[in-house]
C-alpha cells in the first residue's frame, strides 16, 4: 500500500469487525468468569468499533473536509460518552465491593497487549501528525483512548494475584483516572474541531 493513511484505514476496516467480536467474547467470558470489569471493558471496546466504523464511513464516502471535521467530532463525542459509562460502572463496581480474580498467564497476555497497543498507538498519533491526515488521526486517538481503558484492566488482572487485600480501591482510582483521561481525549477532539 502506497501510504501510512491508505494502511491505517485498509487496518481500520479490518479492524471494526474484530473489535466487535473481541467485545462479545470478552462480554461472554466475563459473564462466566464473573469478571465485571472484563464486561464493562467490552462495552467500552463496542464504542471503540463504532467511533472506528464512523472512520471507515467517512473516508469511503467523504469528499469534503467539512464532513470529516463532522465526523472526528462524533468521534470525539463516541469517546467521551464511552469513557463516562466506563466510569460510572467502575464506579457501581466499586461499590459492589466485588473481588476480582485473574490467572497469573491470563494477567500477563493481558498486560503485553495492552502495552503493545498503548505503544503502537502513541506511535500512530505522532505519525497522523506528521501527515496531517485528520481521520487518520481520530483513528489513533480512539486505539489510544482504548489503550489507556485497556491499562485499568491490566492493573485489575496484575493485583488480583499480586496483591493478597482487597484491591476494589486501586481499581477503582485507576478506572477514574485512566477513563477520565480518555474522556479529555473526546473532550479534545470536540472542541478542537469546533475551534479549527
Amino acid at each position: 500500500m502506497r501510504d501510512r493513511y491508505t494502511r491505517c484505514m485498509y487496518f481500520t476496516t479490518i479492524a471494526v469487525p474484530f473489535n466487535a467480536m473481541l467485545a462479545i467474547g470478552k462480554i461472554v467470558l466475563g459473564v462466566f468468569s464473573l469478571s465485571f470489569i472484563l464486561i464493562i471493558n467490552a462495552f467500552f471496546n463496542m464504542g471503540m468499533a463504532v467511533a472506528k466504523y464512523l472512520a471507515v464511513k467517512t473516508h469511503r464516502t467523504s469528499v469534503t473536509e467539512m464532513d470529516q471535521r463532522k465526523s472526528y467530532r462524533s468521534i470525539g463525542w463516541m469517546i467521551l460518552f464511552s469513557s463516562i459509562m466506563f466510569i460510572v460502572f467502575c464506579s457501581v463496581l466499586t461499590i459492589s465491593n466485588t473481588a476480582i480474580k485473574y490467572d497469573p498467564h491470563i494477567a500477563v497476555i493481558i498486560a503485553t497487549v495492552t502495552f503493545t497497543e498503548l505503544v503502537l498507538s502513541i506511535h500512530g498519533i505522532i505519525n497522523a501528525r506528521k501527515d496531517k491526515k485528520l481521520i487518520m488521526e481520530a483513528v489513533k486517538l480512539t486505539n489510544f483512548a482504548s489503550a489507556l481503558i485497556s491499562l485499568a484492566l491490566t492493573q485489575a488482572a496484575l493485583l488480583s494475584f499480586a496483591y493478597d487485600g482487597n484491591v476494589v480501591g486501586y481499581n477503582m482510582i485507576s478506572g477514574l483516572l485512566f477513563g477520565t483521561i480518555s474522556g479529555f481525549i473526546g473532550i479534545y477532539m470536540i472542541l478542537k474541531r469546533r475551534l479549527a
